[in-house]
């Protein structure tokens, strides 16, 4: 079957089943705000729970600053605060990143006890008097809000500790690696009693590789995410400085910032502003120092939910004091009513003659598009579009570029993904995606199944069958995973199978199978404190290895 006639029959399966059933009567939807108060190990936390309509199951949608639209799934729920789980390899959402979810409640008619009328209660006399007003003050001043230095300071933030062991016996090695990371994220507000927000992200590493018929290799090392202080952080506050390394609200696309930015806002949604100072480079290290810049910004945002918003950006930098980039961001999203949401950004390079290999004046380096329309009673379908390109830069960006690649090299990526819930207990969603690159093209597709409650009340069933072509690999994969509760977290079991097809090997085309079993478990610790572990046992063609994987974080 061709990849044309492929796509046909995955994505419009679901939608047969869902023409055949039709709607639950009794009950209503109605859309949840959320907002993102903590970030874990591939896990966002909610400030919505049950009494907001969550479930186990719930599908999240997050819309992440300069990102666009990330879907997760509540895992574990509380009354007032949910966790969901972020799809691999896709970027965790920042704290105070805004989503909404579509919940289902009973649209039973609420019956209310007769009550017999009351006889009025007289209220006493009033005590508080009001202070003097001038002949010109407005009717609705004063309102009796607190100065910074009256407010009270507050903390929130996480401190977390993972480690990591490998043991690798496959094809005759014999190897053990070990990875711990402690780190912190922290927003501390008005400590100085000037409203002020002070940003902390850090963390020390410690990997070792023991090998056995070689010397073993350590590497500590520490990284700096975020050192900030901002003033005028409030969506009302006139004007907004940022100083420190942090990375921009209002352009994250161009990464870490060691300088300042100013953000001026004005009535109707309107932001504009400007930055300058020294970009990281985007490795784990985060050098500083060769790369300096400017950049300003300007967006508009109809309304809380977003409704309509553009944003536009500009940025100049330069290399140890040599020009260097001159690039153009814009992004704009919208909805249409409550069903249909559209997103997409862009950015352009300008190319000067001071540039040696690209010989255009403008060329578009990346591109993303996205239309979803949600069709309600948890069904869906979403298109998306992708365009990379490698820019020319003098900044270290990349590692051992070849310069045909900058030249030439390009990836073009389409993909379809549809989702329903023709019951309750039961979710169905299928994607279809292609890729092309200079020299290569390949697919995927895929089909997933999550049915809810096979073992009673909290307990899940994921199923995932998938075709991959990765262009020097392909072939076919499954993925089975069951959870269920334990107290009040839950533990998983996982198994999964890929058979990987190698082509362009000297030797010639190759084949193997590699399978996993997974058994973890995720247990709160108080209110505040998560802690999970996982065992890992990797099996196969030239596959013979274990892993033990440990994560604590304490929310505070």
């Amino acid at each position: 079957m061709n990849l044309a006639s492929r796509c046909h029959a995955m994505c419009w399966a679901p939608f047969v089943v869902a023409a055949a059933l039709g709607a639950q009567d009794g009950a209503q939807e109605r859309l949840v705000s959320v907002t993102v108060t903590s970030v874990g190990e591939q896990s966002v936390y909610l400030d919505a729970g049950r009494d907001q309509g969550l479930r186990i199951g719930t599908t999240v949608r997050l819309f992440a600053p300069g990102v666009g639209e990330v879907e997760v799934e509540v895992r574990s729920v509380s009354a007032t605060s949910a966790r969901a789980e972020v799809p691999p390899g896709v970027p965790l959402p920042p704290v105070g990143t805004r989503g909404e979810a579509r919940v289902t409640v009973a649209a039973e008619p609420v019956r209310r006890p007769a009550v017999a009328p009351q006889p009025p209660v007289e209220h006493p006399p009033w005590t508080r008097q009001e202070p003097v007003r001038a002949p010109d003050q407005p009717l609705l001043v004063p309102t009796y809000g607190q100065r910074p230095d009256e407010r009270p300071a507050d903390l929130q933030g996480r401190l977390f500790a993972t480690g990591q062991w490998n043991r690798d016996l496959g094809a005759g090695r014999d190897s053990d690696y070990l990875l711990a990371r402690l780190g912190v994220r922290a927003d501390a507000t008005n400590h100085f009693g000037v409203a002020e927000r002070v940003r902390f992200a850090g963390e020390v590493a410690d990997r070792r590789v023991l090998l056995a018929d070689a010397p073993d290799q350590v590497d500590d090392t520490g990284r700096l995410d975020l050192l900030s202080v901002a003033f005028g952080t409030e969506h009302w506050a006139p004007t907004g400085v940022e100083i420190g390394r942090f990375l921009s609200p209002h352009l994250p696309e161009i990464g870490l910032v060691d300088g300042v930015e100013v953000v001026r806002r004005m009535q109707g949604g309107v932001r504009f502003g400007a930055g300058v100072g020294a970009y990281p480079r985007p490795f784990p290290s985060h050098e500083t120092g060769e790369d300096t810049g400017v950049h300003v910004f300007f967006d508009y945002t109809a309304d809380v939910r977003r409704t309509f918003a553009f944003g536009l950006g500009a940025q100049k930098t330069w290399h140890h004091g040599d020009p260097d980039r001159d690039l153009l961001l814009l992004r704009a999203e919208g909805r249409l009513g409550d069903r249909v949401r559209a997103y997409g950004s862009a950015k352009v390079d300008v190319y000067t003659g001071s540039d040696t290999v690209e010989t255009s004046d403008l060329e578009l380096t990346e591109a993303l598009a996205t239309v979803q329309w949600d069709a309600g009673g948890g069904s869906g379908v979403s298109v998306t579009g992708s365009h990379f390109a490698w820019p020319e830069l003098e900044r270290a960006e990349y590692q051992a570029l070849p310069v045909e690649l900058v030249r030439d090299g390009h990836v073009d990526r389409v993909g379809l993904r549809g989702w329903l819930r023709p019951w309750q207990w039961l979710r169905l969603a299928g994607r279809a995606d292609a890729w092309r690159d200079q020299d290569r093209n390949g697919d995927h597709l895929g089909l997933d199944a999550d049915i809810a409650g096979p073992l009673g009340a909290g307990s899940s069933l994921g199923m995932s069958v998938f075709v991959n072509d990765g262009g020097y690999s392909a072939g076919p994969g499954a993925r089975v995973s069951l959870r269920g509760p334990l107290g009040a977290g839950s533990w998983r079991l996982g198994y999964r199978w890929y058979r990987y097809e190698l082509a362009d090997l000297v030797s010639g085309p190759e084949s193997y199978t590699r399978q996993s079993i997974e058994l973890g478990a995720s247990v709160p610790l108080g209110d505040h404190c998560d802690f999970d572990v996982a065992v890992e046992r990797w099996f196969g063609d030239r596959e013979d290895a274990f892993a033990l994987d440990l994560y604590l974080q304490w929310r505070f």
